[in-house]
């Protein structure tokens, strides 16, 4: 397959070619610089497969609406102490957002919250694409996804990893070592002396991040409603047979990729977090995007890249630049792209476009204390 590697150093800087843009972020945590820290000391820990080793605590958070015009992004509101808050989605009147294991759901009628015991380190919401009361959810910490109707809190389907050939994880010191929540299945494994670990009660056993055998951190729907999954540790965009069960790798060779996404029966996107890239892949190649050399680096940060996810809209390409504490807007076909700097302490890690029709959501977040 052809690749054509494209590097925005040699792209025109321009803050004029794209309309005043409304976004809400997620800010994960108002401590980026702690972050940072864990992630340096990740890199230089060979047991750790790509992230820590120990379970950490819940940061607090944030949602955050701008507007981003002529290069500037100006803050037009901010609510705060939300735990851990990522995933967000919004179609129509309904926006979705996830906190660390619930997600919350505001439309016309008001807000509603869904919450199951296996939701862990939820990275995100996607509304399905026909029936809007449906909301797909990834569960990063238990390697698993859901998918409820948000108006009666009922689970409408769910696929783990660890029963879908994606079962093997790594122990504290990097050993190879099994994953399920199948009694019937560790009694094989037990009886067969095979490393593993059982875990029978989600609510007080966890799976630090280097520990987990895929580590879903994106889930979207395409058009069919089939689900594409992005695995931080395989480095892969695998579809998935919501019938079936079976998964099929879309893309792959990724470094700690977020954002998969489905553009058409045979386009796909991602983010290729780990070396700061957008790939866009087709049949016959691939268009990869680099952001290497951009300035205003974190100068801590050294050779190291860190895209948090991407989405498109419309012909344009919006981009977390975690590194450089900015969203990039790239304009392909134009050879042009904008980059507009936000609060160097957020680790923002999702943004939706907005339309104008989604609900005002400050006061349902204000009624739950986490003004």
């Amino acid at each position: 397959m052809k690749t054509t590697k494209h590097f925005l150093k040699d792209w025109q800087r321009n803050s004029d070619f794209y309309p005043e843009l409304r976004l809400l972020i997620s800010i994960k945590s108002f401590d980026l610089a702690a972050i940072r820290q864990r992630y340096l000391a990740s890199r230089n820990n060979a047991a750790a497969k790509g992230g820590s080793v120990e379970r950490r605590a819940v940061s607090l958070g944030g949602l955050a609406q701008l507007a981003l015009k002529g290069g500037q992004a100006q803050v037009e509101e901010l609510i705060e102490n939300l735990k851990e808050p990522r995933g967000l989605s919004a179609v129509g009147d309904r926006l979705a957002f996830s906190l660390e294991n619930t997600v919350i759901v505001i439309d016309s009628a008001g807000m509603h919250h869904f919450s199951d015991p296996w939701f862990s380190y939820i990275h995100t919401v996607s509304f399905h694409p026909q029936d809007h009361r449906k909301v797909l959810v990834s569960s990063s910490g238990f390697d698993a996804l859901f998918e409820y109707d948000y108006a009666t809190g009922e689970k409408t389907w769910e696929w783990f990893a660890w029963e879908n050939g994606l079962f093997e994880g790594h122990s504290k010191t990097g050993e190879s070592i099994l994953l399920t929540r199948q009694i019937e299945q560790h009694q094989i494994w037990e009886k067969e002396g095979r490393a593993h670990l059982y875990i029978s009660d989600p609510l007080t056993e966890h799976l630090p991040t280097a520990q987990r055998a895929a580590f879903i951190n994106t889930a979207s729907y395409d058009a069919q409603a089939r689900i594409m999954a992005t695995l931080f540790h395989e480095g892969s965009v695998r579809e998935i047979d919501p019938e079936t069960g079976a998964s099929e790798i879309k893309m792959q060779g990724l470094k700690n990729p977020h954002g998969g996404f489905k553009l058409g029966p045979h386009q796909f996107m991602a983010t290729n977090t780990g070396r700061g890239e957008l790939w866009l892949q087709t049949d016959q190649e691939i268009q990869i995007f680099s952001g290497a050399e951009l300035a205003h680096k974190a100068p801590e940060m050294g050779d190291a890249e860190w895209w948090q996810n991407a989405v498109r809209h419309g012909d344009y390409y919006l981009i977390i630049d975690s590194n450089r504490n900015a969203i990039l807007i790239l304009d392909p076909k134009h050879q042009r792209y904008d980059q507009i700097a936000f609060d160097s302490n957020w680790a923002v890690q999702d943004l939706v476009v907005l339309s104008g029709q989604e609900p005002e959501y400050g006061e349902f977040l204000a009624s739950m204390g986490a003004r």
